[in-house]
């Protein structure tokens, strides 16, 4: 089986956005350099499994999700893996200020929900 590095880094960096860490703050979670970060989620790197390892544990997901979109976040076993993914998309392509807007909608809204 291959491993897309394409969708690979992507996920890394729908993961590492949706924590709202910079790349270098990433690269200094994982013991590695900003511009690694940037060449694994450009898709133009592969990673030693160390590296590979050392980012899993960083960002908390499981390697099943990085590598293939599987699986579940490793702290956040009670969410689907899909429903976290989807909102890391939606957060990722909005500007700071609209993703603003959304938590504030979602902190009025999920006390409602809940009941």
């Amino acid at each position: 089986m291959k491993i897309d590095l394409k969708e690979l880094g992507k996920r890394i960096k729908l993961t590492r956005k949706g924590q709202d860490l910079t790349q270098e703050m990433l690269a200094e979670k994982a013991g590695v350099s900003q511009h690694y970060i940037y060449e694994i989620e450009a898709g133009r790197k592969a990673m030693s499994i160390h590296s590979f390892a050392s980012l899993t544990s960083a960002l908390d997901v499981s390697a099943d999700y990085l590598l293939f979109g599987d699986g579940q976040r490793i702290f956040d076993v009670d969410t689907p893996a899909h429903h976290n993914n989807q909102l890391m998309e939606i957060a990722a392509e909005l500007n700071p200020s609209q993703r603003d807007h959304v938590l504030e909608i979602l902190e009025v809204m999920v006390p409602y929900i809940k009941n």
